[in-house]
């Protein structure tokens, strides 16, 4: 019996394994023998593709602000919550002129509810008049084209909870408004769509804790009087709202970007909606407005209308307003020029970052056309000088050469810097300081204008000099010069002495929340009390050096040059009978030994603000 056993089980095996010669023998797994195997070389191994990779080239993005606050357009006639009769503008600069009127505190058309302390229910009846009639996603799809733009971003939910798709979570959504009716119950599907099949990425906006509508959201309610919700009402909101609405959005738009926006203290929030963006996929971008906790930091960062060239960035988005509202503002026409525009895009670029640039549509959807020339503006410049935007990585200077940012980006096994000229002074020659290459190593042309002649010489200390250019501005806007590398780049970044004086143009600061004005003629800062701005300067010879500033005003007060180891000058500026009347001022004098120097300047004004568009050292 035994030896029956062993037998059969000696059968048994002989069997199988047969089989599993023959099987594995005669059908070959159709992946593995089409897949061919590398060859054991440097040049095969794959390139490792990161999510940020066509963000970090992208460099120009369309922000939108769109929802029932647009058919306020920054105005209320109505009660407030207690029930007082007022008259609300949220701010501009064309607000009516009315004894009985409250102004709003500046923070755009979107906030009116709060602001104005509007009730719920008087809010719900604007849906009546949400018709996005002129809504056209294939417009703003072309227009986001015109301007150079490679992403669009636009607000599914505000925080005036109000959701632009038909969301299952709450009934005040699109299905709400004359917009669903004409929308199939959905704005957010049809651009989605458009941007897409134009190549474009796209992205949505999400407020996800802060809500002034809904029971439990976080923050300030003015239903409440302003006061907060409990935390355990918190939560309830997010398992009710938040959770499920991210679920959806993911599910219907599969956004390349995750734009938070909130105040959101709790961990326990953060985590959740961290992980239903990364359990949905690994490639979709999220900016830092997750938490507020430092753990949630997100892939870059969203400084909003102006960004601190003194911080360092890994990644950076600067998301700014065309004019000075987000939402629709019929009493705001400030429009930034586009001179403003660019510049602030190409500082970005030089930053290593990116420009998000907002248009806020009115009720029925019209993008105002102010707005729209801006955009094509800017877009018409990008088209010619496209090389010195996209694919640009941060630039090795940290400050800007004397009349603008210079981008940079490595093309074809070549390194490439990119000086965005804001200010032709006329005199035929532009410096290039702390170039140090050889006049041979180097190959500089001007992206307009390839054919542009000039002369370009090393000078020894200072870097290289080009001269025998027309004396007239050859570009709109600004012009773009592009310096290829034949060989490595030695770079001494600093302003030094040229035609004996150490200039230290406006343009050329490292500033923080400052703006540049007076593109027209020769650009200033507008520069407000408690404001620094930075210089890097090398001192080649010892000695005492006169400071000068070139200024406007309408009032006296004090700037202080901050030369570090307690080294200072304070200087008095006086009144120049308005901002439109520059003039050379004495500030001081100061001796100083040969070294490199971090410039911090600072002012202080007895009253409002000062303009400024040079400093100058000389030797005496």
């Amino acid at each position: 019996m035994k030896i029956y056993i062993l037998a059969a089980n000696l059968i048994k095996f002989c069997c199988l394994l047969f089989l599993y010669f023959f099987v594995f023998s005669s059908c070959k797994d159709p992946i593995i023998e089409n897949t061919p195997i590398p060859p054991n070389n440097e040049d095969s191994i794959p390139v490792k593709v990161s999510k940020m990779d066509w963000w970090n080239d992208a460099r120009y993005g369309m922000f939108i602000h769109y929802g029932i606050y647009s058919v306020l357009g920054g105005e209320y006639i109505g009660k407030n919550i207690d029930g007082i009769s007022i008259h609300f503008q949220s701010a501009g600069n064309n607000n009516s002129n009315i004894d009985t009127l409250k102004l709003g505190m500046g923070a755009g058309a979107e906030w009116i509810l709060y602001e104005a302390s509007i009730p719920r229910e008087a809010y719900r009846k604007y849906a009546s008049c949400f018709t996005a009639k002129k809504y056209d996603p294939q417009a703003i799809v072309n227009l986001a084209q015109k301007a150079g733009m490679k992403y669009i971003i636009i607000t599914t939910k505000h925080h005036d909870g109000f959701c632009l798709w038909n969301s299952s979570a709450t009934e005040w959504n699109i299905s709400q408004t004359p917009a669903g009716t004409l929308w199939n119950y959905d704005l957010i599907e049809p651009l989605a769509r458009a941007t897409r099949d134009a190549g474009l990425k796209f992205g949505i906006y999400f407020s996800h804790t802060r809500d002034w509508m809904h029971s439990g959201g976080l923050g300030p309610i003015p239903e409440l009087n302003m006061k907060k919700y409990s935390y355990a009402e918190n939560q309830l909101y997010m398992e009710t709202y938040t959770y499920p609405m991210i679920i959806d959005l993911l599910q219907r738009y599969h956004p390349d970007i995750f734009w938070w926006d909130s105040e959101n203290p709790y961990e326990e929030f953060a985590i959740r909606c961290n992980a239903l963006i990364t359990n949905s996929s690994t490639s979709i971008i999220q900016n830092n407005r997750l938490s507020t906790l430092s753990a949630y930091q997100g892939d870059f960062a969203t400084p909003e209308q102006a960004m601190d060239e003194n911080t360092e960035y890994e990644n950076m988005e600067l998301c700014m307003t065309v004019n000075s509202s987000w939402g629709y503002n019929k009493f705001d026409s400030g429009w930034k020029r586009p001179e403003y525009i660019l510049w602030c895009l190409l500082r970005a670029n030089k930053l290593g970052g990116n420009l998000l640039l907002n248009i806020g549509p009115d009720g029925e959807g019209l993008i105002p056309n102010e707005c729209q020339h801006i955009l094509e503006t800017v877009g018409q410049w990008i088209r010619t000088n496209s090389d010195g935007v996209y694919e640009t990585r941060k630039s090795p200077f940290s400050f800007n050469l004397p009349y603008g940012p210079a981008t940079w980006k490595e093309k074809n096994n070549s390194q490439q810097l990119y000086y965005h000229i804001f200010y032709w002074d006329g005199s035929g020659e532009v410096w290039l300081p702390g170039i140090m290459n050889s006049a041979d190593e180097v190959e500089i042309s001007f992206l307009a204008n390839p054919s542009l002649p000039f002369k370009v010489e090393s000078v020894e200390g200072i870097g290289l000099r080009l001269t025998g250019l027309p004396s007239n501005k050859p570009s709109e806007l600004c012009t773009s010069m592009k310096i290829k590398f034949k060989k490595e780049p030695k770079l001494i970044e600093g302003a030094r002495e040229i035609n004996k004086a150490i200039r230290l143009d406006a343009l050329g600061a490292q500033i923080g929340n400052v703006r540049m004005d007076d593109f027209d003629s020769k650009p200033c800062i507008n520069w407000y009390n408690g404001r620094q701005i930075k210089y890097k300067i090398l001192i080649t010879h010892s000695g005492l050096y006169k400071i000068s500033a070139l200024l406007a005003g309408e009032y006296p007060g004090t700037i202080t040059f901050d030369f570090g180891n307690g080294t200072k000058v304070n200087g008095n500026n006086q009144a120049t009978r308005g901002y439109a009347n520059f003039e050379w001022q004495h500030m001081g004098n100061i001796y100083l030994e040969p070294g490199e120097y971090q410039l911090m300047i600072s002012n202080k004004q007895t009253n409002s603000w000062l303009k400024i568009r040079e400093f100058k050292l000389e030797l005496q």
